[in-house]
């Protein structure tokens, strides 16, 4: 097992001396005469624990620890103050700051060995009990997922004629997400959104859904709905409240004439401009019971002649480059292949 790492603070040479001796066998140590050489220590590592003297020349005990907190990443190390200062107010004030506890100079080599062994243990319990939250969330969430997937199935099997919409909006989605230079974590999210952002579905009748002719204002007023719908279904999730934005700003229009809420440019969510483009780009190069499949030089067009009123310009140049290089076509592939795989393991689980 590794040593844990203790960044030890100190202007007293003596004083850094004797805590190496005290500690070297159990832990590594970096050992800093200055809160300046502190600071730059952490730039290179992150210690488990921070000893740190309180009365320090230039650059004090409470402002070296104030600026490392300034520092997201070395907001969760315990910082353990040393002093010779025995009022205790100070000590009030330490604890007050954030400090995990408080060590009395001169420094008693059993005492500093028990204190500094307990801090680190309920640290290291906190993180175990912390990793074991964030797995249980992560289950919660996959299941989650896996749920509503299945109901964006079930609307998509009942029509075969939209069956796999969902699929390819989210495979474009997450193209476009990668084409904007979003990391991974935030990559799959576009892709968990867009793949549920018609999941309002299912609270629409099938005779609006299937119809072949042209909609009545309040057949139209009905199918609008599917936005606000969806998004209620998804804001129950409360661990992936991401999920909803998706759902609900997907036929938002970039001039402001778009549903539920009219919502204008930069108003909207940059999820709900992002889909945007990928849903329509799909809806017209697919077959619908109300029209043909349009060809891609089409679409292309009708893309951009929707940039700046239907759709965010950036959204569509963006999309529109990864038609011109063929992305678009290659994860349209893997969209169809997916597709394929999930039906087959369908019928296989349903002949079991």
């Amino acid at each position: 097992m590794d040593k844990h790492t203790i960044l030890v603070v100190d202007d007293n040479r003596t004083n850094l001396q004797i805590i190496r001796e005290v500690l070297e066998a159990e832990y590594t140590l970096m050992l800093a005469i200055s809160g300046e050489m502190a600071l730059k220590f952490l730039t290179k590592k992150k210690p488990d624990l921070i000893l740190l003297d309180l009365m320090m020349p230039g650059m004090s005990g409470k402002e070296t620890f104030f600026r490392i907190r300034e520092t997201p990443e070395n907001q969760s190390i315990p910082v353990i103050f040393l002093t010779a200062n025995q009022d205790e107010d100070v000590e009030v004030e330490c604890l007050n700051m954030g400090a995990s506890d408080f060590i009395t100079k001169p420094i008693v080599p059993e005492i500093l060995k028990r204190r500094i062994g307990k801090t680190i243990e309920l640290e290291d319990l906190h993180k175990r009990l912390q990793e074991k939250v964030e797995e249980k969330t992560l289950e919660v969430e996959v299941l989650a997922l896996q749920a509503i997937g299945a109901i964006v199935h079930t609307i998509e099997a009942k029509d075969d004629v939209t069956q796999g919409h969902s699929v390819r909006v989210a495979h474009y989605s997450r193209a476009i997400a990668r084409a904007l230079g979003y990391d991974e974590q935030l990559v799959a999210r576009v892709y968990q959104t867009a793949l549920l952002h018609d999941v309002g579905k299912i609270g629409i009748p099938d005779s609006i859904l299937k119809k072949k002719g042209r909609l009545t204002p309040d057949e139209y007023n009905q199918i609008r709905e599917h936005t606000t719908i969806g998004a209620n279904i998804l804001s129950a999730i409360s661990t992936i409240s991401y999920l909803e934005d998706g759902a609900r700003y997907h036929h938002e229009r970039f001039d402001g004439l778009g549903y539920p809420k009219g919502l204008h440019g930069e108003e909207i969510p940059v999820i709900g401009r992002l889909i945007a483009v990928a849903d329509v780009y799909d809806a017209l190069v697919s077959r619908r019971h109300y029209k043909a499949p349009m060809n891609e030089a089409s679409a292309r067009a009708e893309l951009l002649a929707g940039s700046g009123t239907q759709f965010d310009p950036r959204m569509v140049k963006i999309f529109i480059g990864l038609l011109d290089d063929g992305t678009i076509a290659k994860v349209k592939e893997e969209a169809t292949i997916q597709l394929k795989t999930e039906i087959m393991n369908a019928d296989a689980a349903a002949e079991a």
